[in-house]
């Protein structure tokens, strides 16, 4: 006999979330404004850093040229050998090469480096300007020698590279004399 009442069995199947679905969508939006950040971040860098080469360049433009020690050494030419020098100036000494004079305003005044050093140092500073977004003016760094030298004639000091918007960058130099003749130099952003 049969059951008057079946009681019919349903496999219901549970609802379907669209939580997954949900995440993925705002993930791939999250990722798409991050990389939209990023670009737009990237451009404004790029400008950023190709104004500071600019100014570099125009600085180390503005530098006359520092003879090196083999243009010192290097043998006159026959039509050069026969011609008087014109100064005492146009004679360069082997032993004792001359730096020109450097204009006041193309690298800064003060500390113990002479012209040569200052340059040299002047120069390597101008890699760090460019991180912070700095745009040097020579003639308006303070230079502060923070240890005079030592036993070894090594002493150290600090630049407050002026920036063009009235800003600063400190960097830490320090002048280390080598048994040939030459200082080496390190530059470092201040700590």
């Amino acid at each position: 006999m049969q059951n008057p009442n079946p009681q019919v069995i349903y496999n219901e199947q549970p609802k379907k979330s669209n939580t997954p679905l949900i995440i993925g969508i705002v993930v791939a939006v999250l990722l798409c404004c991050c990389c939209i950040v990023v670009l737009g971040g990237a451009a404004i860098m790029s400008q950023s850093v190709n104004k500071v080469f600019s100014s570099i360049n125009q600085q180390l433009t503005a530098m006359p040229a520092i003879p090196s020690s083999s243009d010192a050494t290097m043998e006159p030419s026959s039509s050069d050998a026969t011609q008087e020098p014109s100064s005492p100036e146009a004679t360069i000494d082997p032993l004792n090469p001359t730096i020109p004079e450097i204009p006041a305003d193309t690298i800064p005044q003060g500390g113990r480096g002479d012209q040569l050093q200052r340059a040299q140092a002047w120069a390597q500073s101008l890699s760090i300007t460019i991180i912070s977004g700095c745009t040097p003016v020579a003639k308006d760094t303070k230079i502060e020698v923070t240890q005079e030298p030592d036993s070894s004639g090594m002493w150290m000091e600090k630049w407050t590279i002026a920036c063009d918007g009235g800003t600063n960058v400190p960097v830490d130099i320090t002048f280390t004399p080598s048994g040939n003749g030459i200082t080496d130099i390190k530059v470092s952003a201040a700590k």
